[in-house]
């Protein structure tokens, strides 16, 4: 019998679509163990927004996806998470750094089906929602220069105006203009605070009046263009730029008439901000999707300055040739020498959406799906503590990989899945092909008779075999799995189509021998041989004992939708753990028998894991960690310090470290 090492199972694509919803804060500090989790990245991702404290200029601000808010007090050197209110897939839209109080925070935040307002008074320390914009969704700020008292905000309920300082807010659009219901950009005039514009996903408006009348502000845009930024000149405010999805444009009659500023490469450029120089007027700034752009003649000419797609720009008021970006996949960037260089300040930020990681050799592998037009790839040398992209990668353009699995045994092969293909890399990751999925079909062996004269005996020996395969087209593929070392290395990749198993580094597959029907979307396995594995399949859950060869179906008490994960366990004697819908199940009988573990919340456990071959497992509930020390018998819940920690799956390395790993929504990978 071959020996096998363990398989290390990673987040199939199917595990990608759960959403996990926003977190209960604790109510008092919690008791911290000595082995808290510790945020490690890959450190950068999406940045949404970037605010520099007027009075403070080395404490920033920056937010992301998934209601992440971040803080630095050494000019982006390193950076803090705080204790951000969560909201469902919430994405920080804007920051607001009082002018007249350092202490106190506005944060819009856009969330599925509503928003709100944060506010904190403490920097940053607590927040609560502001009243009147509690269930309200936030797409922009604005503050007044001539009376910092006058805030403006661009809500999915129009422009909202705060005359004390974000106290108390009114809605000062038309309620019944359909045209003004969702405000993307807000601007106030910094000499006229009754002077205010706002953009929409069709076209700018103003009012002249603080808001009791209001214009369409179009002449001279091309119609239908989403208004990202409104930006107006300080010194002499009847210049007003203006920032669209159609390019940008400039008005030297607040607005009256618009023209078009070309020499932006396809000048129908994907604007998101637009900012002008806070010492040379005819200097501006265009943050677009395709790079960061600087014009020196008012908007004449443009040359790039980043290629690093742009969300949000701010500046140092005192070094004013200081800027920060806040941009797509690479988090915050600064420049001291207005925009000529850049360096990335990432440590601490994360805003990553990691969707599996695996064991490759002595090196540990990372996969983000969406890190722009392809898969972004990392890679860590110190067993997760630091990573590194992957760069010059060759092969995956346009593809979005899910899964991966390497080899614990091997730094060089690796093989991944996307929704529709699985892909092989023989160089650790920099150089990819795509694998046509050469099932084998039928496998027969000709034999003949041989008469030994001597002994006068007659023996069959085989003098052929014979192979026949095809190849398959899933509709979907769910992940991919490995085990083994060296040239006894398998892998396994799970289908609509079922399960295959392939022995020769995923060259040639063989169908495993569960029922004809079953769509495989998970596969689990004990941590010690890797022998013993349990599939999630469409017709409920199966278990193999000799490494996929033979099934037998697995009885248990729910649906099989209503299963997140299984953990199977190298003790003997401790349980079967399955992590469901609605709670923790265990079982000591090897599956015939399954109980929900009553101490512990009748909730959503979305993985479980026995990450050694002990009777130490984990599972988790919404981001909180429990622990078992006696294979399941009894639980105990284990505190973080960390603040909105959302833990969606849990991930062990070899047998030779003692770290636990998890993938958290928006965290990136973290380990304890």
């Amino acid at each position: 019998m071959i020996k096998s090492l363990p398989l290390f199972c990673v987040a199939p694509l199917l595990f990608s679509t759960i959403c996990l919803g926003g977190l209960a804060s604790p109510a008092a500090e919690p008791q911290l163990q000595a082995n808290d989790w510790t945020l490690a990245g890959p450190f950068g991702g999406t940045a949404l927004a970037v605010a520099v404290d007027p009075h403070h200029p080395s404490t920033l601000l920056a937010g992301g996806m998934e209601s992440l808010l971040f803080k630095s007090e050494d000019s982006g050197a390193s950076w803090k998470l705080l204790n951000f209110p969560q909201r469902n897939l919430g994405e920080v839209t804007s920051i607001l750094i009082d002018p007249k109080d350092s202490d106190h925070y506005l944060v819009g935040v856009l969330a599925v089906g509503d928003g709100a307002l944060f506010e904190s008074h403490d920097a940053g320390k607590t927040w609560k929602p502001n009243k009147d914009l509690s269930n309200i969704g936030v797409r922009a700020l604005a503050v007044s220069a001539s009376d910092p008292s006058i805030m403006a905000a661009g809500t999915l309920a129009g422009v909202q105006l705060s005359t004390d300082s974000g106290k108390s807010w009114k809605r000062i659009s038309d309620p019944n203009n359909p045209e003004m219901q969702g405000i993307t950009a807000i601007a106030i005039d910094p000499q006229n605070s009754n002077i205010i514009y706002a953009g929409t996903p069709h076209l700018p408006w103003r009012t002249l009046d603080g808001g009791k009348t209001w214009q369409s502000i179009r002449t001279g845009l091309i119609d239908d263009s989403d208004v990202f930024s409104i930006y107006v000149d300080p010194a002499a405010p009847v210049n007003v730029f203006a920032s669209a999805c159609s390019g940008i444009y400039a008005s030297q009659s607040r607005g009256d008439e618009w023209h078009k500023l070309l020499g932006i490469p396809n000048s129908s450029r994907r604007t998101h901000v637009i900012r002008q120089d806070p010492q040379q007027p005819q200097t501006i700034y265009a943050g677009t999707t395709t790079g960061l752009y600087k014009s020196v003649n008012s908007g004449q000419s443009w040359r790039t300055m980043t290629d690093a797609q742009v969300n949000a720009i701010d500046f140092d008021p005192s070094r004013p040739a200081r800027m920060y970006l806040a941009t797509e996949y690479q988090g915050i960037a600064r420049s001291d020498d207005g925009a000529s260089s850049f360096t990335w300040l990432n440590n601490g930020f994360v805003d990553r959406e990691i969707s599996s990681m695996t064991a490759s050799g002595s090196e540990l592998v990372a996969i983000e799906p969406d890190g722009g037009e392809t898969t972004a790839i990392f890679t860590s040398a110190d067993a997760g503590s630091t990573w590194s992209p992957l760069s010059n990668v060759h092969g995956l353009a346009g593809v979005h990989l899910e899964s991966i699995a390497g080899i614990p045994g091997s730094n060089h092969v690796l093989i991944a899945a996307a929704p529709h293909g699985v892909y092989k890399s023989i160089d650790g990751g920099r150089l990819w092909r795509p694998l046509p999925l050469r099932v084998i079909v039928e496998q027969r062996q000709i034999q003949r008779t041989v008469r030994n004269a001597r002994s006068h005996t007659t023996t069959r020996r085989t003098v052929r075999t014979i192979v026949k395969i095809a190849e398959i087209h899933p509709a979907a593929i769910y992940g991919v799995y490995s085990t083994g070392a060296g040239s006894s290395a398998l892998f396994f990749v799970a289908t609509d189509l079922g399960l295959l198993k392939s022995s020769d580094n995923a060259e040639r597959w063989v169908k495993v021998s569960l029922p004809l029907t079953a769509s495989v979307s998970a596969l689990y396995s004990d941590p010690a041989s890797g022998m013993h594995l349990i599939a999630k399949t469409n017709l409920g859950l199966f278990e193999s004992k000799d490494c996929g060869e033979h099934w037998s179906a697995l009885q248990f008490p729910l649906p099989v939708s209503d299963v997140y994960a299984i953990a199977i366990p190298a003790d003997a004697h401790s349980a079967l753990l399955a992590a469901t819908r609605i709670g923790l199940y265990t079982s000591q009988d090897g599956g015939l028998s399954w109980k929900a573990v009553s101490h512990l919340p009748v909730a959503t456990f979305t993985s479980v894991l026995y990450p050694g071959t002990g009777a130490e497992a984990y599972a988790v509930e919404y981001g909180n960690l429990y622990q078992t020390k006696d294979g399941g018998a009894s639980w105990s819940a284990l505190p973080t310090a960390i603040p909105g920690l959302r833990i969606r799956h849990l991930w062990a390395a070899p047998a030779a470290s003692t770290r636990l790993y998890a993938i958290a929504t928006g965290l990136g990978i973290l380990f304890r």
